[in-house]
């Protein structure tokens, strides 16, 4: 398949397919949310891929959304996440001659997820990897982001398996709100993702304007000067997602609702035109 995504371009994150405190229980429900697109990115965290257990379950939602998009006639691309590494072999994507730059969002943070409880182990391991990389692979951009993902592999049995437990709802609650820093952490990654992506982009694709990420599942557009960051959230309580499309040289983002226990697209947040930084605007 092309790396080419043909317009209108649906963007969107963090489906978390198989999760249990996913609002997508069957990839189905998707359906009238991609009906306006030639090509779909998911960028990152489409499907729990993470755990032993959970692959198998990750993989069958996938498969079944990469099948509902192909009876559809459209293209789907998905972008690995920090809980699907290995989901296809795309790390990013670069689109409108380097304007946009979409990636999950787990190369910000260095152990990808300080929010985790375990994440100390994460830095430690994110750091080694880090260590080993030569100084021409230090800043090559593919490199660092897999260096992200070989993290996630190397530590993928520390968390626990995300498919297969009972009372997702009050489990979801004592996660995000245990141990007592946890909640504190979580809204310091909110604060810092848009300058820290803002920064990848002019450290690694300095002509790109818009940076699309997820991960955090926060969902907003940040003008951090000269670059808009955005996020389009979650399908993971408590957060709405949101999508973009692209098309045009324009960008529109849309909220996602549900609708007769289907998604749809819903009020417009935002407009953009698409075009590239120059040098004249200070990256």
């Amino acid at each position: 398949m092309s790396l080419t995504p043909t317009e209108p371009t649906l963007i969107l994150s963090d489906l978390h397919l198989g999760h249990r405190a996913s609002r997508i229980k069957d990839p189905e429900q998707l359906a009238p949310l991609l009906g306006g697109s030639s090509s779909i990115i998911f960028n990152g965290d489409t499907a729990e891929m993470r755990h032993a257990t959970d692959r198998p379950v990750g993989r069958k939602f996938a498969a079944e959304l990469a099948r509902i998009c192909h009876q559809q006639g459209k293209k789907a691309f998905f972008v690995n996440g920090n809980h699907d590494p290995t989901v296809s072999n795309i790390n990013h994507l670069d689109l409108h001659q380097g304007a946009v730059l979409v990636t999950h969002g787990d190369i910000l943070f260095l152990g990808l997820a300080p929010w985790s409880r375990v994440a100390k182990h994460y830095r430690t391991k994110h750091r080694q990897i880090l260590d080993n990389l030569g100084p021409e692979d230090f800043t090559d951009f593919e490199k660092r982001l897999r260096a992200a993902k070989r993290t996630t592999i190397e530590l993928q049995m520390i968390e626990p398996a995300l498919t297969s437990e009972r009372l997702p709802g009050l489990r979801l609650f004592i996660r995000q709100f245990w141990p007592p820093f946890r909640p504190l952490m979580i809204v310091k990654a909110w604060w810092e993702t848009p300058g820290l992506a803002a920064n990848l982009g002019r450290v690694f694709r300095p002509q790109a304007r818009f940076i699309f990420v997820g991960h955090t599942h926060f969902p907003g557009a940040w003008k951090v000067d000269p670059r808009i960051v955005i996020n389009t959230g979650g399908f993971v309580p408590p957060f709405r997602a949101c999508v973009a499309i692209i098309d045009s040289n324009k960008i529109e983002l849309r909220q996602v609702v549900s609708y007769k226990r289907e998604f749809v697209l819903g009020k417009r947040i935002a407009g953009y035109a698409i075009d590239p930084l120059r040098p004249t605007d200070g990256f």
